[in-house]
């Protein structure tokens, strides 16, 4: 993936009975790479954020993919563009962006 300088992915959301977590972010070596879950969210919300987190490589992955078949197909990224295409542009950029820090 492009700059990405995290664990590289699948992860996966497991649930960690041994420790006060609610949920453990882990890697395919079950290395594990991130703790969720607080005594201030609910187990609900603790999964749903745990699933969102697993599924960060992937979805940078498919961010990146949507990017550079945009840019293929010759669509130039405009913020808030009357164009659907070049907003959706814009907005995958800026959450590629958000993803690898910049």
């Amino acid at each position: 993936m492009e700059e990405f300088k995290g664990s590289a992915g699948p992860w996966v959301a497991h649930d960690d009975e041994e420790s006060m977590a609610t949920s453990v972010i882990m890697n395919d070596f079950g290395d594990i790479l991130c703790v969720v879950g607080t005594y201030m969210t609910s187990a609900e919300e603790d999964f749903a954020n745990a699933d969102l987190i697993a599924a960060a490589p992937e979805l940078l992955e498919a961010c990146l993919r949507l990017r550079n078949q945009l840019y293929a197909a010759g669509y130039e990224s405009e913020e808030k563009s009357l164009n659907p295409t070049k907003d959706l542009l814009y907005k995958t950029e800026q959450a590629i962006d958000k993803a690898l820090g910049k």
